[in-house]
């Protein structure tokens, strides 16, 4: 079975994959903005919600283990910087969960939208907007979008790639020279390989494509995004 990596695609037949990629975006946006401004009880309302979409969702965190290193890190730095700073336990754990969510939200908005349907949904609606290219700005967001995800590709490659030549790891430094190096030639080669596709398919930025439609589960998702959001600032 292929191992699955963070912030890639999967197609699925769950709610948040059948919701419209506008929708999910939005939504994503109200609840980050709720997270500045509610308190912990509030945060913990909004996590706690996230979390029951990943595990509705069906993340496989247990193969994210790799990439969700770098996170932990990051929250763990977070963490103690905000505890340092502050010396009070409730904003450290309130900034614990706030970062938690907003990963957790990334996570869920990647598993769930195919890059071409965040550009067909985006493009439709700023290409409404007089003396602006919608079309090009969301085929730019789109090829953003599709090579994120080469960077946690290549990262894997490289590293089993020294792994199978049973590499010895005696100066750090030139592991991570050499890891980087590795890394930075197969992101090469990755987009050339994509530039090479997009000239083969005759890809035009600015060509209008067909535009989703909006569905009840649109409408369901934007009642729980408001109740969430609603609750979050009444506790």
């Amino acid at each position: 079975m292929a191992e699955a990596l963070i912030f890639h695609y999967r197609k699925q037949e769950r709610f948040l994959n059948h919701c419209n990629p506008m929708t999910k975006f939005l939504s994503v946006i109200v609840l980050c903005l709720a997270l500045i401004y509610t308190s912990l009880g509030g945060t913990l309302i909004i996590f706690t919600a996230l979390a029951i979409a990943g595990i509705s969702q069906q993340l496989p965190l247990k193969q994210y283990h790799r990439e969700l290193r770098f996170f932990l890190v990051l929250l763990a730095m977070i963490t103690i910087m905000e505890y340092v700073s502050s010396n009070n336990w409730l904003r450290t754990a309130s900034a614990f969960f706030r970062f938690s969510a907003i990963i957790l939200s990334g996570m869920l908005i990647a598993d769930s939208t195919a890059p071409d349907d965040l550009a067909r949904s985006l493009g439709s609606l700023l290409d409404r907007i007089p003396f602006l290219n919608g079309w090009r700005i969301a085929s730019s967001i789109e090829l953003t979008l599709s090579l994120l995800p080469m960077i946690f590709d290549a990262s894997l490659e490289a590293n089993t790639a020294r792994k199978a030549r049973l590499e010895r790891k005696k100066n750090p430094y030139k592991t991570i020279i050499g890891l980087s190096t590795s890394i930075f030639l197969l992101l090469l080669d990755k987009a050339e390989d994509l530039s090479l596709a997009l000239e083969a398919r005759n890809f035009d930025p600015d060509k209008p494509r067909s535009q989703l439609p909006y569905r009840k589960t649109d409408g369901f998702l934007c009642i729980l995004v408001l109740l969430i959001t609603t609750s979050s600032f009444m506790v």
